[in-house]
């Protein structure tokens, strides 16, 4: 008979513990259609595991998604926790959620899980659990490969303001031997096996938790929240380790002291389970003192998770001041050790959107020629969206990019600017 695997992973005990947060930045006025900047916190640790997502609603304004010019939605997630996702890899994902009492689906779409794509074809999640409208369904789905139809995997029902745990199992292939289920309080898991479950031209994809959902006048929203806790990520095809007390006593010395509790840590054997901590307190450490955490994480040994460390204190920096980590990067540069965080910064932040500049001068350090061009690529596309003569002079006159390259990217800002507007 054969043991059961141990679940190597993560288990979220504070913000810190994940990758990014993706806050709603502005609040949206359909009657005028604009923005405006709002400092409202909408992610909170709620303390012991738990995190709120809260998104305010109403029919003349609401919270936007991040600070992007997207009008008809809204966004509170966090995202990335432990390793990622590969192509043939199996995970199990992990929630207990509740809303509050009042809350009801409404519009297109309501999302509180989704698998996305960090590279390839990385616009719609690969995974999604979502309430259906109204007050008592949700479904499991995933998207089969090229295409943008998803298929339901499970239906399972749920009750506003009730505590429910629910477990999704997934497994990456670009052939016929994927599965996409979910356990719900503990049942058998149900959904599709024996599937292709992938998007195009991705290798690499991360969870996120939250609450994301559709926004249009006269929906029936309020001022609602999801409620995450024990959210743990685990790949389950692999022996890993359990549980460790000298870790567990480090994590709660992080509250007081950081600095002491990565020293603590460090006097531990090495193990996944460590490094994950150390990156999980430094992160906590950069929402406070930025620079202070990055200094630690630099003289931390490959093998002890410093580039999770790296990527996760990047993260928190850029949050509160681009301008200082992008010239914190530049003094470094050229790196293949900063080309991922470059990538997240110029790909995978709001700057993209509303602050260009910044999004490109993050790409421009890209060490790599040809991810610098992809970066370079996916910016300038965006800003071709509404100038696209603009993006082309900028390109043109890239320092950055190869005649090939510029030729690639300009067909393709020609292209867009020529299809007849929406």
């Amino acid at each position: 008979m054969l043991l059961p695997l141990a679940a190597p992973g993560a288990t979220a005990t504070s913000l810190g513990s994940f990758e990014g947060i993706e806050e709603p930045l502005v609040r949206y006025s359909p009657a005028t259609g604009t923005f405006r900047h709002d400092d409202f916190v909408n992610v909170t640790d709620r303390g012991q595991g738990t995190f709120r997502m809260l998104l305010r609603y109403r029919s003349d304004e609401w919270d936007g998604d991040r600070d992007t010019p997207n009008r008809d939605r809204q966004r509170a997630e966090v995202k990335g926790l432990g390793v990622h996702q590969k192509t043939g890899e199996t995970f199990d994902y992990a929630t207990t959620w509740r809303t509050n009492p009042g809350f009801q689906g409404a519009g297109r779409f309501c999302h509180l899980f989704q698998l996305k794509a960090t590279n390839g074809d990385s616009g719609a999640p690969l995974v999604t659990v979502s309430i259906l409208p109204g007050r008592e369904r949700a479904e499991l789905r995933y998207r089969p490969g090229p295409g943008e139809k998803e298929i339901v995997a499970r239906t399972f029902t749920w009750k506003p303001g009730a505590w429910q745990t629910i477990r999704v199992r997934i497994k990456t292939s670009l052939s016929h031997d994927g599965m996409v289920l979910v356990s719900v309080d503990g049942d058998e898991f149900q959904g599709a096996r024996d599937v292709a479950v992938y998007r195009p031209g991705a290798t690499d994809y991360r969870p996120k938790w939250g609450l994301y959902r559709g926004a249009s006048p006269g929906l029936a929203l309020g001022d609602d929240y999801v409620e995450h806790k024990d959210i743990s990520a685990n790949r389950t095809d692999v022996v890993g380790e359990t549980g460790n007390t000298a870790i567990d006593a480090a994590r709660s010395l992080a509250q007081e002291s950081p600095p002491t509790a990565l020293a603590r840590l460090q006097q531990l054997p090495p193990s996944p389970a460590r490094a994950e901590t150390l990156a999980t307190v430094a992160a906590d450490w950069a929402a406070s003192q930025p620079a202070a955490a990055m200094a630690w994480v630099e003289k931390l040994a490959p093998a002890n998770g410093r580039a999770d460390a790296m990527l996760r204190v990047f993260n928190r920096w850029a949050d509160q001041a681009p301008d200082a980590v992008l010239h914190w990067a530049a003094a470094r540069a050229p790196s293949s050790e900063l080309d991922p965080l470059l990538w997240y910064f110029a790909t995978d932040t709001t700057f993209r959107y509303v602050v260009r500049e910044k999004a490109l001068a993050g790409a421009e350090l890209i060490a790599d020629p040809e991810l610098r061009a992809r970066a370079i690529d996916h910016v300038a596309l965006i800003w071709a969206r509404r100038e696209p003569q603009a993006a082309a002079h900028y390109v043109e006159a890239s320092a950055s990019l190869d005649p090939a390259q510029k030729a690639t990217l300009l067909a393709k800002i020609y292209a867009k600017d020529k299809k007849p507007a929406s």
